[in-house]
C-alpha cells in the first residue's frame, strides 16, 4: 500500500473519529431517554454508561480485529464462535457490575440474574449492527477506491497516448516547414501556427479528464491541414462535420489514434487511389465519428492496430462505460472505424 494512500486511510478514520463520538453520545441520551425504571437519574445515567461502554467494547473489537483479521479470511464459523464468545463472556462481567449498581436493591438485583440472557442478547444486537456498519462502510470505501484507482489509471493512460503520439508526423511537418521556408511561401506562417496550437494543446490544454468537443475538432483540422501540405495532392482526404459542438466535454485525444492510424496506413504506398474520409456527426448529446482510408493488401495481410489504439479502447471502456460502441472492419481495400458516444455538458469520470 502506497504512503499516499494510507495518508488517506489515517486521515478518514481521524476525520471521523468526531462522528462516532457524537453517534455513542446520542445513543446515551437515547437510552437515558428510553428507560422506563423509576431508578434516580444519577444512576440511570450510570447504567446507561455502562451499556454503552460495552457495546463501544463488542462493536470496535469485532470493527478493528474480528472481521479484518478473521472474517475477511473467510474463516466465517470461527469468527461467529469467536463472536458469540465474546458476547459470553462479557456478560456476566455486565450482570456483576449492575448487580453492584443496585447493592441497595435486591429486587433489581434478582431482575438482572434471572434475565442474564438480555445482555448477552443486547450484545449480540450490538454486534451484528456493528457488522453492518463495518460492510457498508467497507464497500464505500472500496468503491472510493476504485474510482481513485481508474482516475489514475486514466491519467497515466492518457500520458502514455501522448508518449506515442508519432514523433515523425512533428519531424515530417518541420521539414516540410523547413521547405516552405526555402521558398519562402505564404504557407509557412500559417503552418508553424497550426503545429505550435496542436503541440500546446497536446502538452498543456488536454490534461484534464474531458475537454471541450471543439478543441479536439481543432485539432482535426491542424493534422489534416499539416498532412495536407506534406503529401500534397498525392491523395484525397475528406471531412466532413454536422451539428453543434458548442457546450459539450469529451475524453481529450480519443480521435488522434485513429487519425493518425488512417494517414499512417492509408498513405503507406505512393498511389493516386490513396484516400482518408473522417465524418464527424454531432445530434444532441450523440457522436458519431466514421473514419475511412484505402488499404493495401499488404496491410491487410498485417493487420492495421497497435498499442495506440489498444490504449484508446482501454479508456473508451473507462470513461464511457456503456455509453460507447467501436466498431473496426478492414478488407483488401479499405479499414474503417465507426465510433458512437453519447456525450454530456459535464461529463464526470465514474
Amino acid at each position: 500500500m502506497s504512503s499516499e494512500l494510507e495518508q488517506k486511510i489515517y486521515r478518514f478514520y481521524q476525520s471521523s473519529t468526531f462522528y462516532h463520538v457524537l453517534f455513542w453520545s446520542f445513543m446515551l441520551v437515547f437510552l437515558v431517554v428510553l428507560n422506563r425504571s423509576h431508578d434516580v437519574l444519577h444512576l440511570v445515567l450510570a447504567k446507561n454508561f455502562l451499556n454503552i461502554l460495552f457495546f463501544i467494547a463488542i462493536a470496535y473489537v469485532n470493527i478493528l480485529y474480528l472481521i479484518p483479521e478473521i472474517l475477511s479470511k473467510s474463516k466465517t464459523i470461527l469468527y461467529v464462535l469467536a463472536l458469540v464468545g465474546i458476547a459470553i463472556l462479557m456478560t456476566p462481567v455486565k450482570i456483576a457490575l449492575f448487580y453492584l449498581l443496585h447493592n441497595d436493591d435486591s429486587f433489581s438485583q434478582l431482575y438482572y440474574v434471572e434475565n442474564y440472557h438480555l445482555p448477552f442478547l443486547e450484545l449480540i444486537l450490538v454486534a451484528v449492527a456493528s457488522s453492518i456498519y463495518k460492510l457498508f462502510t467497507d464497500i464505500i470505501f472500496h468503491q472510493n477506491k476504485t474510482r481513485e484507482l481508474e482516475k489514475q489509471n486514466l491519467t497515466s493512460e492518457l500520458k502514455f497516448l501522448k508518449s506515442q503520439i508519432d514523433p515523425h508526423f512533428f519531424f515530417n511537418t518541420l521539414n516540410s516547414l523547413y521547405a516552405l521556408t526555402l521558398k519562402k511561401s505564404d504557407q509557412a506562417p500559417d503552418t508553424v501556427l497550426k503545429l505550435s496550437n496542436m503541440m500546446r494543446y497536446m502538452l498543456y490544454e488536454c490534461n484534464d479528464r474531458t475537454v471541450p468537443l471543439q478543441k479536439e475538432i481543432d485539432y482535426i483540422k491542424n493534422y489534416i491541414d499539416l498532412e495536407s501540405i506534406r503529401h500534397g495532392n498525392d491523395f484525397k482526404v475528406h471531412l466532413d462535420i454536422e451539428g453543434d459542438a458548442e457546450g459539450k466535454e469529451i475524453m481529450p485525444l480519443i480521435f488522434s489514434p485513429f487519425v493518425e492510424n488512417s494517414f499512417k496506413h492509408g498513405m503507406r504506398t505512393q498511389s493516386e487511389n490513396n484516400y482518408v474520409n473522417i465524418s464527424l456527426k454531432i445530434k444532441d448529446d450523440h457522436l458519431f465519428f466514421n473514419i475511412e482510408n484505402s488499404n493495401s493488401p499488404e496491410e491487410s495481410k498485417h493487420g492495421v492496430g497497435g498499442i495506440g489504439l489498444e490504449n484508446v479502447k482501454r479508456r473508451l471502456k473507462l470513461v464511457y462505460p456503456e455509453k460507447h460502441m467501436l466498431r473496426i472492419k478492414q478488407d483488401n481495400d479499405n479499414y474503417l472505424v465507426e465510433l458512437y458516444l453519447k456525450l454530456l455538458n459535464t461529463y464526470h469520470v465514474v
